[in-house]
């Protein structure tokens, strides 16, 4: 397991008082929406993407972003649907 020395997008969000530029947001997206597509490619739906499950490589403002927690992940066959809820419950 690769080890991600900064802390995790909610806190990245928080020490940053929910203020970064456009440009950070547009990279931070990319590079999200690209690995939910690859994981996608593959069949696996992730099932509970939050900012905590979202970890920085380090503590830096370039820090790379990496996808955890898949204890709930599910692979999805061809044709196949999943009409079970689950993820973590806001409130």
């Amino acid at each position: 397991m690769e080890y991600c020395g900064g802390s995790d997008l909610n806190k990245y969000l928080n020490r940053k008082g929910s203020k970064i530029n456009e440009a950070r947001t547009a990279e931070i997206i990319d590079k999200l929406s690209t690995a939910v597509f690859y994981l996608h490619s593959y069949g696996i739906a992730h099932r509970d993407l939050k900012p905590e499950n979202i970890l920085m490589t380090d503590n830096s403002d370039l820090a790379d972003i990496k996808i955890s927690d898949f204890g709930l992940s599910k692979i999805i066959g061809p044709g196949e649907t999943c009409l079970e809820t689950f993820g973590t419950l806001v409130k």
